[in-house]
């Protein structure tokens, strides 16, 4: 009897711990090694194919790029699982930011497969959390998928879902084609 008890206790907290990645298939958990994500030919950066500018419309759940005034790419994205509430204020409130802004950095990451950081909070993110007395949060990023979808098999899930805690994710292969046009201190534009 105890130990069926202790049985639900672990089922329950794990149910727990699991549930803001609910998948469709595949198991949860699992880490990226730097060595997953190097090595893919259209993520090597080329300056030929650099972009000027990213813009992201939260309203449609694009990203797209821009070189020269011309849109090159456009990506599906998933946003902040509480990005239906608004605009970003604060930390811990999962919503994705809106403002001008800059990419401070590209890395590998465990967890999301590549990591590219934004420069929120700006001023203006500031000043707005100042006036309300919150801490802004900072930390944005624009990631890939997590470890249980590597290979893509749940992106048409993930695409249907806002489920970061305000970041912009791409599924892992348009993150890749992303990758290889980016430069530190590109601009990006997040819009409603």
């Amino acid at each position: 009897m105890k130990k069926m008890s202790l049985i639900a206790i672990i089922a329950a907290i794990s149910f727990v711990l699991n549930s803001c990645s609910s998948v469709p298939t595949g198991v949860t958990g699992g880490y990226y090694t730097s060595a997953d994500c190097q090595g893919k030919p259209e993520a090597i950066y080329n300056s030929a194919n650099a972009i000027d500018k990213i813009v992201v419309s939260k309203s449609e759940h694009k990203m797209y790029l821009y070189k020269n005034g011309n849109v090159v790419n456009t990506f599906p994205v998933s946003l902040g699982k509480n990005d239906h509430l608004g605009n970003k204020v604060q930390r811990g409130d999962k919503k994705t930011p809106v403002g001008s802004y800059r990419i401070l950095n590209k890395r590998c990451h465990p967890i999301k497969y590549r990591a590219m950081t934004i420069s929120y909070p700006n001023a203006k993110d500031r000043r707005r959390a100042a006036d309300i007395g919150v801490d802004p949060g900072s930390l944005i990023t624009i990631h890939g998928q997590p470890h249980w979808n590597a290979d893509g098999h749940g992106d048409s899930y993930t695409l249907s879902n806002d489920w970061t805690d305000g970041c912009i994710a791409l599924t892992n292969s348009d993150l890749d084609i992303l990758w290889g046009k980016i430069r530190v201190g590109t601009t990006i534009v997040i819009n409603e």
